[in-house]
């Protein structure tokens, strides 16, 4: 898992990556951020200066109460931006349910309101900062 995703850092050179939050219930989305946390161990000359997870509507929430929080720290104003949001979630229909389901685009809209109020914006995603290197 980690070589080919190790390849994929070497050839893009991103400086910020993001990934699953390591809490969700859903175990592909803790294995895949272990395997970024492996590829991108901090090393003399690696581009990644920046690792976030994310949440993932009805996997971060539904993991076991007490365990592993997903507590952001780190907030981005998408205020501007929900109309691209939600066309985006169109596009991602098949694997959108209706609501009162937690994976819903009116939840997800609800989500991105509360996040945000939460910090004084309108509407936010919401990250949990994994590690900031600044030379």
């Amino acid at each position: 898992v980690v070589q080919p995703l190790e390849a994929v850092i070497n050839r893009h050179q991103p400086e910020i990556i993001y990934t699953h939050h390591n809490g969700d219930l859903n175990i592909d989305h803790r294995i895949t951020h272990q395997a970024v946390l492996t590829a991108c161990r901090p090393q003399p000359g690696s581009s990644v200066k920046a690792i976030y997870s994310f949440e993932v509507l009805s996997s971060t929430e539904w993991n076991t109460p007490g365990s592993n929080p997903f507590l952001p720290s780190y907030h981005v104003d998408i205020t501007t931006h929900l109309d691209t949001k939600r066309q985006a979630l169109e596009a991602y229909a098949l694997e959108m349910l209706h609501p009162p389901h937690s994976r819903s685009i009116d939840h997800a809209l609800a989500l991105a309101h509360h996040r945000g109020h939460s910090v004084g914006f309108e509407a936010a995603e919401a990250f949990m900062v994994i590690r900031i290197l600044q030379s």
